[in-house]
């Protein structure tokens, strides 16, 4: 099935990407200045990691697969393929953002320039990883699929240019006083035994 064969090219670009990804962060981890710094790194690292693993199961089954009509497919395999082609679609979405974020970090045209052509193509495969969960959920409607539309849709791929962004310096405003609100009386586990 041709979709199943876009996405098995999408997720190959998306593990040569995070390793690319993880190479440019893991200086910044061993270098930092602060603890933040190398806490807020690691963490993305070790969410790619996490994903990376899981790509390279993926990777393979989808391979074997796509020579084979997917209606070969039990309903519990097929069922895990489009669970695990969703989960790794909201990767994208995922990898997408942390590439986005590391560009705050860099100031270099060479890694900048790398990171962006990879944010960039990473947000057509999210795109296109969208239509193809769209296809196959219609195609296959008696399989149910979470929602495929994420907190982001409608909206494009961030335009913002990080290095000015990451330059400005942030003047705290006065804020007004927090108005107090009354607090409501919840139901406790007490409340509910005497009724």
């Amino acid at each position: 099935m041709q979709t199943i064969v876009e996405a098995h090219a999408i997720f190959e670009r998306t593990k040569a990407a995070i390793g690319t990804f993880m190479s440019i962060i893991q200086p910044v981890i061993d270098n930092a200045q602060d603890e933040h710094t190398r806490l807020y790194y690691h963490h993305i690292l070790e969410e790619e990691e996490q994903r990376l693993g899981r790509l390279e199961e993926l990777i393979p089954y989808l391979k074997e697969i796509s020579s084979a009509p997917v209606e070969n497919l039990s309903d519990r395999e097929l069922s895990h393929m489009l669970s695990d082609l969703n989960l790794e679609r909201f990767g994208l979405h995922n990898f997408r953002e942390h590439l986005e974020l590391s560009l705050y970090e860099f100031s270099d045209e060479e890694r900048r320039s790398l990171l962006n052509t990879m944010r960039e193509s990473t947000q057509n495969d999210y795109l296109r990883m969208k239509d193809i969960m769209t296809e196959l959920a219609s195609r296959f409607s008696d399989v149910k699929l979470s929602s495929i539309e994420d907190h982001d849709h409608g909206h494009d791929i961030h335009q913002v240019d990080h290095l000015k962004a990451s330059a400005k310096t942030a003047t705290p405003a006065v804020a007004a006083p927090a108005a107090a609100i009354p607090a409501k009386k919840g139901l406790t586990v007490g409340s509910l035994r005497g009724k």
